[in-house]
């Protein structure tokens, strides 16, 4: 198997894309408080947020078992982001020191870096789009398969757990697969 590529530079998250995690329309003008938690989260996250990014290919069983979900056989390759832990307990904090709209904007730019980082992956390694436990048709419960095989190809740049409901610790974390296009992927 090879090696997973590790990536724990910031991903580039546009405006449009937080915008759509805050559910404002792409054409708000954000001013006052609304500009103000938006800069703050943004700045927070970038002096503060340890996102990471990993892609590895997927070994040949489980390859097989998911090669259904894209067609037919080939190459996929499994990407992990998250947005790391340090913003979910930044959240936390800011939920419970009464501070509901720092909560929120802080959680939707993790969201959006989630995104972004799992955009980059998929660009990676060459794919259109890539899919998710939890997405139709696909058992969230699998997110266990997944992390164990990237588990298995050593240690991860972050923590990253797997909860008995399938759902991802840090939540601002997402496994995905994706075909894979790129020669050296996998």
């Amino acid at each position: 198997m090879s090696p997973p590529r590790i990536h724990l530079a910031h991903p580039v998250v546009s405006e449009r894309t937080y915008r759509r995690f805050l559910r404002l329309p792409a054409r708000r003008r954000l001013d006052g408080a609304l500009a103000e938690n938006a800069t703050w989260a943004r700045e927070w996250f970038a002096a503060y947020g340890r996102p990471w990014r990993v892609i590895l290919p997927l070994p040949g069983d489980l390859a097989v078992r998911l090669a259904e979900r894209f067609g037919g056989p080939g190459p996929l390759v499994l990407i992990a982001a998250s947005a790391g832990a340090e913003a979910e307990t930044e959240a936390a904090v800011r939920w419970a020191e009464g501070e509901p709209d720092r909560y929120f904007f802080l959680e939707s730019y993790a969201s959006a870096v989630v995104e972004a980082l799992l955009d980059a992956g998929r660009k990676e390694a060459g794919s259109a789009h890539f899919l998710c436990p939890g997405y139709p048709g696909w058992p969230i419960e699998d997110n266990h398969l997944l992390l164990e095989a990237l588990q298995s190809a050593g240690p991860l740049p972050g923590p990253l757990t797997v909860l008995s409901s399938g759902m991802l610790k840090p939540k601002k974390s997402q496994l995905a697969v994706c075909p894979a296009a790129v020669a050296g992927l996998p």
